[in-house]
């Protein structure tokens, strides 16, 4: 029989895209507060050396920091440990990855500065995550980044000391964690991890091919990771230079800390910032986390040869005014790149983000080149396709809060939103009928508004509304449609499922109760609720 209720928490629908699977969205009874609770394996609380649960809860639950997941305690019921998590809306890094491939490299920092944030806290106190993964990092609204999943260590530790764990993890563990050294909980472990993570959001791929962890090992003794500039043409070479140092299969050649890390990180953007070139920082003969120590022979080499005195037959593209004549080009040329682009350009360069189906696409021509667009040319010609690609952003925003909403269980910020809402949920309980009516009377109200999100919701009601019709097959009988989910609940708790069933009956109460046509239904479906919550209540104790 599925668990549907530990401590004060009701369980509810598993959490997708996390590292671990046993991830479930659970509602404080009591105070009817929304958080992720992670069942952790039992083993956790049995170990042949001591059970040190409570104290590594507690060290969890002092983590408090904007960068990681946040621990509000955690206990044992009956066998199970548990821990109660902050829930966080968005998705994860391993999510974003499935559904792209690659990022880009400005986006690849921003991320790598987050972690490093965290985890240079985390360090700070004390607690190395040591099973750093890209679905242990989540990205929340407006690109917040945050790490989960300190607590993975406690289950697996044998597991990787046997060369058993999964590749999902094995990929990305130092290879002194195989080893079983005592540097494997040393953060330098957990800086290894960030480069494989940094590896493969740059180029798609994982910097050692490998099927088992044996096999991962014996690769990573027999080379080093390839450079990723090898394999991303437009990657800077501080950054190529950074997942270098941090890859590095003997830990001393790694950088030091994630401290350290935020700082070659925070160096590099400044200077690129400044329009410093890697060349200038070389010259100047500064030395910083990301210095290329192998080049500098050949930069001595280099300024003996511009030393070196000039004969008087030497070739014409060696001689002084020929050498003055490129610089002049140079710096014309400089001086051409330097002008603002057209209005032209500015649009070419937005038009094939706008033209596909993703939104952070969307996003990003919006706010690299159609704003400064409007702003230089607010009579442009291209106005009608910006506030179309504009109306598309809205639509995709206000979707997501219903879904964040509903996750949630956050109020509505609007009129409008909340009626979209419920018409969501009754076209998703499968009511076509109901929520058509209801997106009928969204429209209605709300086609007159000048707010932005309601006539975002406007759109919305009327595209769902088109597909409604398109569909031949809306139910009209609402009493025949109650009766059907209320048939299906009983067969899945016939089965066994009872988190389904109580699902679909609670779908029932709270989308038709004070409906007085269809009122003896839910009085049925609420009757039936609380049978279940008898028998759930008996068969736990």
């Amino acid at each position: 029989m599925q668990l549907t209720r530990i401590g004060p928490f009701a369980l509810e629908e598993p959490l997708d895209g996390l590292a671990d699977g046993n991830v479930l969205r659970g509602v404080h009874v009591e105070r009817q507060t929304s958080m992720a609770i992670k069942l952790l394996p039992r083993s956790v609380v049995d170990q042949p050396m001591g059970n040190t649960f409570a104290k590594d809860v507690k060290q969890l639950q002092q983590l408090l920091h904007p960068g990681i997941v946040r621990c509000y305690g955690g206990a044992v019921e009956k066998g199970q440990p548990y821990l109660a998590l902050e829930l966080v809306a968005g998705e994860s890094l391993r999510e974003r990855l499935d559904r792209r491939g690659k990022l880009p490299w400005e986006m690849t920092v921003e991320i790598a500065d987050g972690i490093c944030e965290a985890l240079q806290y985390a360090h700070s106190e004390g607690v190395v995550h040591q099973r750093l993964t890209p679905a242990r990092v989540l990205l929340g609204e407006h690109g917040k980044v945050k790490i989960t999943g300190f607590d993975s260590v406690w289950a697996d530790r044998d597991e990787v000391l046997g060369l058993r764990s999964p590749m999902s993890v094995a990929h990305y563990l130092a290879p002194e964690e195989f080893r079983g050294k005592r540097s494997a909980s040393l953060p330098t472990c957990d800086l290894f991890s960030l480069g494989v993570i940094l590896f493969e959001c740059l180029s798609g791929e994982l910097p050692w091919s490998a099927d088992t962890p044996a096999e991962l090992v014996r690769a990573r003794r027999e080379s080093s990771a390839p450079r990723v500039a090898t394999k991303v043409l437009d990657c800077p070479v501080w950054l190529d230079v950074l997942v270098s140092r941090l890859l590095a299969v003997q830990r001393t050649e790694r950088l030091a800390s994630a401290e350290e890390t935020h700082r070659a990180i925070a160096n590099a953007k400044r200077k690129v910032a400044s329009g410093m070139g890697t060349a200038q920082h070389a010259w100047s003969g500064q030395r910083g986390a990301l210095a290329v120590d192998q080049d500098r022979s050949e930069l001595r080499r280099l300024k003996r040869a511009a030393r070196r005195k000039q004969r008087d037959d030497s070739p014409f593209y060696e001689r002084a005014w020929f050498l003055a004549a490129c610089l002049v080009g140079l710096i014309g040329v400089g001086v051409w790149s330097m002008l603002p682009p057209s209005e032209e350009a500015l649009f070419a360069k937005a038009k094939p983000l706008m033209e596909s189906d993703d939104p952070a696409l969307w996003q990003r021509a919006d706010q690299q080149y159609l704003r400064p667009l409007r702003s230089r040319f607010p009579d442009t010609q291209h106005a009608a396709e910006i506030q179309d690609l504009e109306d598309r952003l809205v639509m995709y925003q206000a979707e997501r809060r219903i879904e964040n909403n509903e996750r949630l269980s956050r109020a509505p910020q609007s009129e409008a939103e909340r009626r979209y809402a419920e018409a969501w949920r009754y076209e998703r309980f499968g009511d076509r009928l109901a929520a058509w009516r209801k997106y009928d009377a969204l429209i209605q109200l709300f086609s007159d508004s000048e707010d932005p999100y309601d006539r975002a919701f406007v759109k919305l009601a009327r595209r769902q509304v088109r597909k409604i019709k398109d569909d031949q097959g809306a139910v009209e009988d609402q009493a025949a449609f109650l009766q059907q989910h209320l048939d299906r609940a009983e067969a899945l708790v016939e089965a066994g499922k009872l988190l389904e069933a109580r699902r679909i009956l609670d779908s029932v109460v709270s989308l038709y109760d004070g409906n007085q046509e269809l009122q003896p239904l839910v009085d049925r479906a609420r009757a039936r609720m609380r049978q279940l919550d008898r028998g759930g209540e008996a068969s736990e104790n």
